[in-house]
């Protein structure tokens, strides 16, 4: 009976470790997530030809009175720039867009990651500036196989519009249209900027804006030159007269409204 008593405490150890043994340690607590400080943008281009929406291989008129229909239009928007209220700027990374009026979703750009605060202007180009045009292959909307490229010398199509008319001096009735050049007297990079007047961008946690930009297709035949496609109906290279098409598309593009 003595040896008995002797083991209980023993016993009693053990077993009293054992059972600390078997507890688990409490699960650490999940670190809270961050409150959001940013969100998104969107820049929606909407084509016209005056203030009818443009639609692929259909008649319009131009305001030199020649039938035409567009097949293909597009064209790059680099260097986006959005301007706060307080006078300080978001510059968007890697900034190259092409926009194509065949493909519904590039007429739409995404800027995500802005700051919250209240946008007051943007600016861009229209075209690709002169470094990505010495850079060597690039990639993205930048790509070779984008069919706005010509070569290392002369750079990117800033500008395609194809199509046709019965008024074409082409024998074929066509239209064609290739604008580039990027440096020199004759570079036909477009700069633009637009002031949201009385309705800033309001970036916040709920409110993610889209800004509407308007681009009607006939200013690019008109202002300062009037274009006649009996005669004018082929532009594929840089020069004097790509500058006057760039110099007409110069206002191709305006502000419509903000939409928060």
């Amino acid at each position: 009976m003595k040896n008995i008593i002797k083991y209980i405490p023993l016993f009693l150890l053990l077993t009293t470790v054992s059972c600390k043994k078997d507890k688990k340690d409490p699960e650490p607590e999940p670190e809270p997530t961050p409150a959001a400080t940013t969100n998104t943008i969107k820049i929606l281009f909407e084509h016209t030809v005056d203030t009818n929406e443009l639609v692929l291989n259909q008649n319009y008129v131009n305001p030199n009175l020649d039938t035409f229909k567009v097949s293909t239009l597009k064209y790059y928007i680099s260097n986006i720039v959005i301007t706060k209220n307080d006078n300080t700027t978001f510059v968007e990374p890697e900034s190259y867009h092409l926009i194509d009026v065949s493909n519904l979703s590039s007429t739409t750009i995404s800027i995500p990651n802005l700051p919250f605060a209240s946008y007051k202007s943007l600016s861009f180009t229209l075209g690709v500036d002169s470094t990505r045009n010495c850079s060597g292959a690039q990639t993205g909307d930048l790509a070779q196989n984008k069919g706005m490229f010509w070569n290392w010398s002369t750079g990117y199509i800033m500008f395609k519009l194809e199509g046709t008319s019965p008024q074409s001096g082409a024998s074929n009735k066509s239209l064609t249209y290739h604008i580039g050049g990027f440096g020199g007297v004759n570079k036909v990079q477009r700069n633009f900027i637009f002031n949201f007047a009385s309705t800033p961008a309001n970036v916040s946690a709920s409110v993610s804006p889209v800004i509407h930009m308007s681009v009607d297709v006939n200013e690019f035949f008109k202002n300062p030159t009037t274009i006649n496609v009996a005669t004018q109906h082929t532009q594929m290279s840089t020069g004097a007269t790509a500058k006057m098409f760039a110099d007409n598309y110069a206002d191709m593009i305006s502000f419509e409204h903000v939409h928060n």
